[in-house]
């Protein structure tokens, strides 16, 4: 056993060690870049939808406000009429009067909390409308900072790109044709990694003179130096 087979040994050790670096990389860049295409997907169509939603919450507000209007002179008479019923000191039109404030007045709260909640619905509609339209921007953001580290990657970067600013679906489609580029790089950098041990796993039976499970470059290094070393 001499010591240029246990260098050689090293060198392919840091060669998967490397290989398995560049694999997890790439594997948290395929995520990212399905998650950018998959929320490109849902925020693109919660923006198709929000202006009808928008415009149908405005649209009740509006009538929501009309009938207050109309419940508050309801109310308002039927207060009056309680008022002129109790200074003609008439019992009995007193009592009718009271129980049609009664009606009037509890028509009107009904009114008014559904004025509220519809005013409530159409503020957090306008606020859904900001945050969605932000969320596109932050989308094209992390596209492009994914986008870089796709460039300095020689594998993938020529079928990549820049990510698109014109559309979101452009964009889920940009995101699509990324992950399919890392997929294939990939594919392709696990075959040399794989390549690599078995050369290593191979080396190593020869030198020992047996037969080794399989496992990585850098343990086989390591038995081959302590056999060396004993």
């Amino acid at each position: 056993m001499d010591a240029r087979t246990v260098a050689f040994l090293r060198e392919l050790a840091r060669a998967d060690d490397e290989a398995a670096a560049t694999l997890a990389e790439l594997d948290e860049l395929a995520r990212e870049v399905e998650a950018i295409g998959a929320q490109a997907g849902e925020v693109e169509a919660r923006l198709a939808v929000l202006p009808a939603e928008r415009k149908g919450a405005e649209t009740a507000v509006a009538d929501a406000e009309r009938e207050l209007g109309e419940r508050l002179g309801e109310h308002e008479r039927a207060t009056a009429a309680v008022t002129d019923a109790d200074r003609a000191n008439d019992g009995e039109r007193l009592r009718a009067a009271r129980r049609a404030e009664v009606r009037a007045r509890d028509r009107l709260r009904m009114v008014e909390r559904r004025a509220a909640h519809r005013r409530e619905r159409a503020e957090q509609l306008e606020r859904e409308a900001e945050s969605t339209a932000a969320d596109a921007g932050a989308l094209g953001e992390r596209a492009r900072v994914v986008a870089a580290a796709l460039r300095a990657r020689p594998a993938v970067a020529d079928q990549t790109g820049e990510p698109p600013d014109e559309s979101l679906a452009a964009l889920a489609d940009w995101a699509t044709q990324a992950r399919a580029a890392l997929f294939v790089a990939r594919g392709r950098l696990a075959a040399e990694r794989e390549a690599v041990i078995r050369q290593a796993n191979e080396l190593g039976a020869a030198v020992l003179g047996e037969s080794l499970p399989a496992q990585s470059a850098a343990l086989v290094a390591r038995r081959v130096e302590q056999e060396r070393l004993s």
